[in-house]
C-alpha cells in the first residue's frame, strides 16, 4: 500500500511502470543465470559488479536481504495480532524459533515443499483484489480524492519514483533465485521469456491489488495487513484461511533470508554456522520488535536504492554482452551472451 495505494489515481500508471521495469530485470536475471550457470549465488553479484567490487557488494546485499529478514519476523508478528488477536510477540518468536532451526537442523527442503504457496498467495491476492475492486465501499474516483486527507504512510518522492523503487527492493530479494531458475533453461532466449513473463504476471497482480485496496482505502489504510481485512470481509473462514497462507509464506521467505546471510559467513554442519544463525536469529528478532508498517516504510526503500544501483551494472553488462562473439570452443559461461545475440539473428526458440 506504502508504493502504490497511498500515492493516489497516478498508482495505477505507476503499476504499469513497475511491470515494465519487473519484467525487463527478471529477463535479465533469468538470461544472465543461464549464460553464467553459476555454482554459487553469489557469482551472478561477482559479473555484474566484477571479482572485487562483487565480494563487497555480496555483504551489502546480505545487510539489505537480513533487514527484509527482519521484516518477515515483524510481519508474522503484525499478521497473527490482526486477525487472532494474539499479542504480536508470539508471532514474531514463533516464526524466528521455526526459521532458526529449519535452518540448523538442515531442513530446508520443507521450504521447497511450501514454496509452491507463492502461487497460492498471489491467487488468492488477485482474487481478493478483483473482488475488493467491485464492491469496494469507497471506489476508485472517491479514493483519488480521500487518499490525500488521510494519514496514510507512504513512501517519498512520488508515484513514478515509488513505482520504481518497488521492482528495485524486490531484485535483492529475488536475484539468487532468478538466476538459479535460468540455470535450468534450454537457451538463453527461453529464460528471458520466462523471466519477462514472470514480470508482466506479478504486473498484474499488483494492478489487482492496488485496485482492490484503492476502492476500500477508507476501511483499510490504518492496517498493518490490509489484505488480510479484505479477505476477512469476503467470509470470516476465508480470512482465516489466507491468514495461515501468508504465515506459511512469510515462513518459506523467512528460512532462505536466514540460511543465505548466515551461509555467506559458515559452512552449513559447522558449529559456527549454529551459532551464527543464533545470533543473527537474536538480533533479527529484536529488531523485529519494531512496528511492522514503519520497518516496511524504511528498510524497503532504503533496499530500493541498493537496487537501483543493481539496475545500472545490469544494463551495464547487457550492453558489454552485445558485443561480444562466439569463439571455437568457447565455454558456456563465456559464450552465453554471444549465444543470445545468434539466437535472436537465427530465430531459435
Amino acid at each position: 500500500m506504502q508504493f502504490f495505494s497511498a500515492q493516489g489515481f497516478w498508482s495505477i500508471a505507476g503499476t504499469v511502470v513497475t511491470t515494465i521495469v519487473f519484467s525487463w530485470v527478471g529477463a535479465m536475471f533469468m538470461k544472465h543465470g543461464y549464460e553464467q550457470q553459476m555454482d554459487r549465488p553469489g557469482t551472478i553479484i561477482s559479473y555484474y559488479f566484477g571479482e572485487r567490487l562483487g565480494k563487497v557488494c555480496e555483504i551489502v546485499f546480505q545487510v539489505f536481504i537480513f533487514g527484509i529478514y527482519v521484516i518477515m519476523i515483524a510481519g508474522a508478528g503484525a499478521t497473527l495480532a490482526q486477525h487472532f488477536g494474539l499479542n504480536p510477540a508470539v508471532g514474531r518468536v514463533g516464526m524466528a524459533a521455526l526459521a532458526f532451526f529449519t535452518v540448523i537442523l538442515g531442513i530446508t527442503r520443507l521450504t521447497d515443499i511450501l514454496g509452491s504457496l507463492g502461487t497460492v498467495i498471489i491467487v488468492f491476492s488477485v482474487g481478493i483484489g478483483l473482488y475488493s475492486f467491485l464492491s469496494g465501499t469507497t471506489g476508485i474516483a472517491a479514493a483519488a480524492e480521500i487518499i490525500p486527507t488521510l494519514d496514510i504512510i507512504k513512501t517519498q518522492g512520488g508515484w513514478l519514483w515509488s513505482s520504481i523503487l518497488y521492482p528495485a527492493f524486490n531484485a535483492i530479494i529475488v536475484i539468487m533465485l532468478s538466476c538459479s531458475i535460468g540455470k535450468s533453461a534450454n537457451s538463453a532466449r527461453e529464460a528471458a521469456l520466462g523471466g519477462t513473463l514472470g514480470g508482466v504476471l506479478f504486473g498484474a497482480g499488483v494492478l489487482t491489488l492496488n485496485l482492490g485496496l484503492m476502492a476500500n482505502i477508507q476501511d483499510i489504510y490504518s492496517s498493518a495487513v490490509p489484505t488480510l481485512v479484505l479477505a476477512g470481509r469476503l467470509n470470516p473462514v476465508f480470512g482465516v484461511i489466507f491468514s495461515i497462507i501468508i504465515c506459511c509464506g512469510i515462513y518459506t521467505t523467512t528460512v532462505p533470508m536466514l540460511w543465505s546471510v548466515v551461509r555467506t559467513f559458515a559452512e552449513e554442519g559447522t558449529k559456527k554456522f549454529v551459532l551464527l544463525s543464533l545470533a543473527v536469529t537474536a538480533v533479527g528478532l529484536v529488531l523485529g520488535m519494531t512496528n511492522f508498517k514503519t520497518l516496511v516504510n524504511i528498510i524497503y526503500p532504503l533496499s530500493g536504492y541498493v537496487g537501483l544501483i543493481l539496475f545500472g551494472f545490469i544494463a551495464y553488462r547487457e550492453w558489454q554482452a552485445h558485443g561480444k562473439t562466439v569463439q571455437p570452443g568457447m565455454p558456456k559461461q563465456a559464450a552465453g551472451a554471444a549465444e543470445y545475440v545468434r539466437e535472436e539473428r537465427e530465430g531459435v526458440a
